[in-house]
């Protein structure tokens, strides 16, 4: 069994780690919150790996609390750390790559179909306004029709721009604070997803963190 140690990095008290709470619980993983822009740790170098997750900021805004955490960032880059990040997330990490970050002409909202490069396809909640353009280094590993970097890998980071991580009960809280601005609808019509979202989830989180 794992005893590994992973800081986690939160942006809005509505975007926690869902279904990666149970991972961790399933792997014996323990997950440390430090929630942005008020808590972030000094380094990273007492962690065996790095997550960042989504929220409503943009990158462009660049705010001193955000600077500290693409430090941060670069620091488990550089360690190295493996690192998952997720929407904001990966956003944040694209930057530290050589990448950035630039405006949809049309946002990607709801449940969307996510292709990979082997041709699969997985139906995914998704909500975001901009997208990650990327040096022609880094691996690409799903697209969709609106946002042609759905999941980047580089070395030991990956990238996802949706939300693997929303299970029932946090599309519940999200649905709860921002009502109808949350695009996430959830019912009957979408219990078909969760099974197959949840194990691409726990087979990317046992493959980057190095669980057996």
């Amino acid at each position: 069994m794992s005893h590994r140690t992973l800081a986690v990095f939160q942006h809005h008290p509505a975007e926690g780690v869902g279904r990666i709470g149970l991972w961790a619980q399933h792997r014996n993983i323990k997950l440390v919150c430090f929630y942005a822009p008020d808590d972030l740790p000094k380094s990273l170098a007492d962690y065996d790996g790095l997550m960042v997750l989504g929220g409503p900021m943009n990158v462009a805004d660049n705010p001193l609390w955000m600077q500290a955490e693409l430090t941060l960032i670069q620091q488990a880059l550089v360690l190295p750390r493996p690192i998952l990040a997720i929407c904001l997330g990966a956003q944040l990490l694209a930057t530290q790559l050589g990448g950035q970050v630039v405006e949809m002409p049309e946002p990607e909202l709801g449940w969307q179909d996510i292709r990979f490069n082997d041709a699969s396809v997985l139906t995914v909640p998704q909500w975001h306004y901009q997208a990650i353009t990327l040096p022609t280094s880094i691996d690409i590993v799903a697209s969709s029709p609106r946002c042609s970097v759905q999941m980047f890998r580089h070395q030991h980071a990956i990238g996802l721009q949706f939300h693997p991580e929303w299970d029932t009960k946090q599309i519940e809280q999200l649905t709860e604070v921002f009502a109808d601005e949350c695009p996430i609808t959830i019912g009957p019509h979408t219990e078909q997803y969760h099974p197959p979202v949840e194990q691409f989830l726990f087979e990317l989180l046992d493959a980057q963190f190095g669980v057996n």
